[in-house]
């Protein structure tokens, strides 16, 4: 299943071991994200501005990713859906941790697969990518039982479905 030269077969299969939750760690991820030059907010978007002041977009290195996307649709194959997405990971204080296992804080969700590290998915910053990224990253499994998957579900819809 060629495509283009793009082995579309392969990268269907190798995503096939991928689910929501699993996570990739290390150095060299980066986080892309739209700006608005005349009004910067975050530390990123002010050092792309100063660094060219009509810049509409920053990015900021982060310390891995988590796979939002749910995991039927990340074994869908990549000719009919490009895309998956993830969330930034970032390192949070033991406190923080117990108040976000707890659902506690619900711009933050919770995978035990990388519980001792102290990470957990910051999903105030969900990023796009397409699915053949997934190939370069190690795969981190991020729930391990069905109890843990339920539980991420949870949180990622908590995230989504509060009242206004």
């Amino acid at each position: 299943c060629e495509d283009g030269g793009i082995n579309t077969a392969e990268i269907d299969r190798i995503l096939q071991d991928w689910r929501q939750g699993d996570c990739v760690i290390g150095e060299n991820h980066w986080v892309l994200f739209r700006i608005n030059p005349d009004a910067p907010l975050s530390d990123a978007a002010k050092e792309a501005v100063f660094d060219d002041n009509s810049s509409e977009s920053a990015e900021e290195e982060v310390l891995g990713f988590m796979v939002s996307t749910q995991s039927c649709d990340i074994v869908r194959s990549c000719v009919d859906r490009h895309y998956v997405e993830v969330c930034p990971l970032v390192k949070v204080e033991p406190k923080n941790l117990s108040e976000i296992i707890r659902n506690q804080r619900p711009n933050y969700a919770y995978i035990p697969g990388i519980a001792d590290k102290h990470l957990v998915a910051d999903l105030d910053r969900t990023m796009t990518v397409e699915k053949a990224v997934l190939l370069k990253w190690k795969r981190i499994e991020g729930c391990r039982n069905d109890i843990e998957s339920r539980n991420l579900s949870l949180a990622l819809s908590r995230k989504r479905s509060r009242f206004a």
